[in-house]
């Protein structure tokens, strides 16, 4: 903040690290329940509405609307790459999701969009820089899913734009950049 930044921390109810706790038995429906497409689109409105808040509430004369940049780590890597432009389409009809306020998106550890035609249709839309970060040892091994550190190459390689930066950690796993174990 001595430096002029202000950070935004958003907590997402129901896709949130909760769902890890609780009966070790539900946790694939947990999961599966935390990636569902309202969920997913239910994350980008909530940074949408954030933004909203805080650049119409008494901090915004601080503020400079013109300069955000969305950042996201695993999950909420995709929610930052949606918000950043990032297209997917449902029922023949792209998904607009894309916040025009957002100038730069910061994207840790992001999975590939599962399930899609082709990463390039989804992320080649994006036009503001991004910062990629990962590690070669950033592998997503939860049940019923596998994503490996190639993946996240996959990411930053589908996505548009001239400026993006791929940086890539020597070891270090996928929750490096977060306070879980492991």
């Amino acid at each position: 903040a001595g430096q002029g930044f202000a950070s935004l921390h958003l907590q997402h109810v129901g896709s949130d690290r909760n769902v890890w706790f609780g009966n070790p038995f539900e946790l694939v429906a947990r999961l599966h329940g935390a990636a569902q497409d309202t969920e997913v689109v239910a994350r980008v409105r909530d940074l949408s509405f954030a933004l909203d808040q805080v650049l119409r509430g008494e901090l915004a004369p601080r503020l400079d609307g013109q300069r955000i940049v969305a950042a996201g780590h695993s999950y909420g890597a995709n929610t930052t790459l949606l918000a950043a432009g990032a297209t997917v389409r449902r029922n023949g009809e792209p998904l607009e999701l894309r916040d025009a306020r957002i100038k730069a998106a910061i994207v840790l550890s992001a999975p590939p969009f599962y399930g899609e035609a082709s990463p390039q249709q989804i992320l080649g839309p994006i036009r503001v820089p991004s910062l990629h970060v990962t590690a070669t040892e950033d592998v997503i091994r939860i049940p019923g899913y596998y994503s490996g550190a190639e993946d996240r190459v996959a990411v930053f390689d589908a996505t548009g734009g001239a400026r993006k930066t791929l940086a890539v950690f020597s070891g270090g796993s996928h929750s490096m950049f977060t306070d879980r174990a492991g």
